[in-house]
């Protein structure tokens, strides 16, 4: 019942979870966007669990910020995380992956919009580890994938 409602907390948080009058994840249908133009604006790496921001992220978000300000651009923060974790049950693991990645996106987030970033061009999402960069072969390959990417993007 505890690993029920877990579930169910984490899926309320990350807006999936219709609750009650609609199936889960499945939501309002909404403007397609058309998109002229999609770039890589940077990539932040985090400590095992962690989701932090450095000194170093602190000035690519200035950064950042100070680019989508001037071109108009939209952003897109993707929180990532390694597939190793601590816990040994596979459903534990995920939800620890989704906690970790949401806050690390999150923290982008509200560091551009300390920036001054409007909040409404700004949109997250927590892949888990979901999209790895590099197999998980040693401790190298696993920290490339504790990650967030910054893309910034142009509507037609």
């Amino acid at each position: 019942m505890k690993k029920i409602c877990s579930i169910l907390i984490m899926l309320i948080l990350s807006g999936c979870a219709g609750i009650f009058d609609k199936p889960i994840c499945v939501r309002e249908k909404a403007p397609v966007e058309k998109i002229s133009k999609i770039e890589l604006a940077g990539v932040i790496h985090y400590a095992d669990g962690q989701s932090d921001l450095s000194g170093n992220d602190w000035t690519l978000l200035s950064q950042i910020a100070e680019q989508v300000k001037k071109s108009k651009a939209k952003v897109a923060v993707y929180g990532h995380a390694s597939h190793r974790t601590r816990a040994k049950d596979p459903l534990q693991r995920i939800l620890i992956n989704i906690k970790v990645s949401n806050d690390r996106a999150v923290k982008v987030m509200s560091g551009l919009w300390a920036y001054g970033v409007p909040l409404a061009e700004i949109k997250t999402m927590a892949m888990f580890d979901t999209r790895p960069v590099a197999e998980e072969t040693d401790r190298k390959s696993e920290q490339a994938n504790r990650r967030t990417e910054i893309y910034l993007y142009w509507l037609k």
